[in-house]
């Protein structure tokens, strides 16, 4: 088993690239594994944490001038650019609102796990994920009423309290798991846990997918351009925040446009779901095509961005 994980941790980007169409091939599979959405989050970040070191996880409190500009960029200044693209391209609809909240979320919880993947700085984007996740319930409710009307009728201590304690059981149970198997029996297994986290992140993209299929049938034009327009978001703020962040050094700069690309939508949507149109839900699973499909197409760019000094 250990050998087969090892296999998949060292193909990780190019299963993952594939894997995400299993749950629009089988999408009775999709529906049977829904309720595995949250533990499939949860085992994200636990893996993702036993991939740090303590020294780490310790480097995160002296890197206040890259934690705090890159959160302010994807908490405050990215939700406007993806207001203004909204407006440029026409977007009406669900199709507007979606984008506008996912470009105000905070960062995907797995976004450490596939910084791993893919050679970048799991650390920082632990950093950035965690500081936008607590911070995200101040600025989020008040951003989208002002840009597009919307009243999400979010408590900012509910959300902060859920986050932070989702946040303390994955640290807790990475905490117990690496005393119990040992830092170094973790660290000659280090590509059997990215296989694992192979594993989960298929299992989520397959629960997710649940109700793509029939959508996809039904309006096959308005799918494709959500799935457009998701993919376009992505590599635009990536590329933005990059350039951005390129005087902290091209590895840092790699790490924060990952994480900005990448945006766990579904916690709001989660928290507010009355709030949201059904075209809501529905760019939030087409994400998952960016999602799982970018770090492959992109990875030689994230290796050259990691391999800089």
């Amino acid at each position: 088993m250990m050998r087969l994980l090892a296999w998949m941790g060292r193909r990780a980007t190019t299963l993952l690239a594939g894997g995400v169409f299993i749950g629009l091939v089988l999408p009775d599979l999709a529906a049977l594994a829904r309720p595995l959405l949250i533990p499939a989050v949860l085992g994200l970040l636990v893996a993702a944490l036993l991939r740090l070191d303590a020294g780490a996880i310790a480097a995160l409190a002296r890197k206040p001038l890259q934690i705090l500009p890159a959160s302010a960029f994807i908490l405050l200044v990215s939700p406007v650019l993806g207001y203004l693209g909204a407006e440029a391209i026409g977007l009406d609809g669900g199709a507007r609102t979606a984008l506008v909240v996912w470009s105000a979320s905070p960062p995907l919880v797995s976004v450490t796990a596939i910084a791993f993947l893919v050679g970048l700085d799991g650390a920082l984007t632990l950093g950035v994920m965690t500081l936008c996740g607590l911070l995200m319930p101040l600025t989020l409710p008040s951003i989208v009423l002002g840009l597009i009307g919307l009243e999400l009728h979010i408590s900012a201590l509910d959300l902060s309290l859920r986050l932070a304690a989702f946040l303390a059981l994955a640290g807790g149970l990475a905490w117990t798991i690496r005393k119990a198997a040992g830092v170094g029996r973790l660290e000659r297994h280090s590509a059997a846990i990215d296989g694992g986290v192979v594993v989960i992140m298929l299992i989520f993209a397959v629960s997710v997918m649940d109700g793509v299929t029939a959508a996809a049938i039904k309006d096959p034009s308005r799918v494709a351009l959500l799935v457009g327009v998701a993919f376009a978001a992505s590599v635009t703020l990536q590329a933005v925040s990059a350039l951005l962040f390129l005087s902290l050094g091209r590895r840092a700069a790699g790490s924060v446009a990952l994480t900005a690309g990448n945006r766990n939508m579904a916690i709001v949507l989660g928290a507010a779901p009355a709030a949201f149109e059904p075209e809501v839900f529905l760019y939030l699973a087409l994400l998952q095509f960016p999602i799982y499909l970018l770090p492959a197409l992109l990875k030689p760019i994230y290796r050259r961005m990691s391999a800089s000094t």
